[in-house]
C-alpha cells in the first residue's frame, strides 16, 4: 500500500510539471486579476444576456483559457485511459469455451 501511495504522489508531482497544468495555473492567476471579465461572467450568470455572452466568448483571454481547459480535459481522458488499462491488468478474464 505504501508503494501505491508513493507512486500516486510521484504521479501528482509529474502532473504538476506538465505544460498543460502549469499553463492553466498561470491563467487562473491571471483570471483572478481580470476583474472586468469576472464581473461580466457574474453579470451574465444573473441575466443570461446574449450580448454579454458574446462579449465574453470573443474575449481573447477567455478563448485562451477555454483552450487550456480543453487541454486539461484531454489530459484527464488520457489518464483515465491509462488507469483503465492498469486496472484491467489485475483482473482475471474468463472465456467460455
Amino acid at each position: 500500500m505504501k508503494e501505491l501511495i508513493e507512486k500516486v504522489e510521484d504521479f501528482k508531482i509529474e502532473l504538476d510539471n506538465t505544460r498543460e497544468v502549469k499553463h492553466i495555473k498561470e491563467l487562473n492567476n491571471k483570471l483572478n486579476d481580470n476583474k472586468e471579465l469576472i464581473d461580466k461572467i457574474k453579470k451574465y450568470n444573473d441575466t443570461l444576456d446574449e450580448k454579454l455572452k458574446n462579449e465574453i466568448i470573443e474575449n481573447e483571454f477567455f478563448k485562451e483559457y477555454k483552450l487550456s481547459e480543453n487541454e486539461i480535459n484531454f489530459l484527464i481522458l488520457e489518464i483515465n485511459s491509462k488507469l483503465k488499462t492498469i486496472s484491467q491488468k489485475g483482473k482475471c478474464i474468463h472465456e467460455n469455451n
